[in-house]
C-alpha cells in the first residue's frame, strides 16, 4: 500500500530547527532556561550533546511526547500505588 505523500505531509509534526515541538522544547527546558538561569555556558554544552541525539530519536519517532502523554493520562494508578512505590498489575 503506497501512502500519498500530501497526506504524509499533513500529519507530519511541525518541526522548529530540525526537530519536532515536544523535542525542542524539552531541549530549550534543559538547556537554555536553566543556562539564562545560572549563566554558566555549560549548559549550553548540554544542548550541542543532546540535539543530535533528540534529532535521531525523533527521527525514528516523531510522536514520541504525544504517546507519552497518551499513555500517562489514560493509564489509571493502582489502589496500591502508594504502598508499592509503584503500579503493580497483576492479572
Amino acid at each position: 500500500m503506497q501512502e500519498h505523500p500530501l497526506f504524509l505531509g499533513l500529519t507530519r509534526p511541525p518541526k522548529f530547527f530540525g526537530l519536532p515541538l515536544g523535542y525542542f522544547i524539552s531541549l530549550a527546558l534543559g538547556s537554555v532556561i536553566p543556562f539564562v538561569a545560572f549563566d554558566d555556558v555549560r549548559f549550553l554544552g548540554i544542548a550541542l550533546i543532546a540535539y543530535p541525539i533528540l534529532w535521531l530519536v525523533a527521527d525514528r519517532n516523531p510522536h514520541l511526547f504525544q504517546i507519552v502523554i497518551g499513555v500517562l493520562s489514560t493509564t489509571p494508578r493502582t489502589r496500591t500505588y502508594k504502598r508499592n512505590r509503584g503500579n503493580h498489575y497483576v492479572s
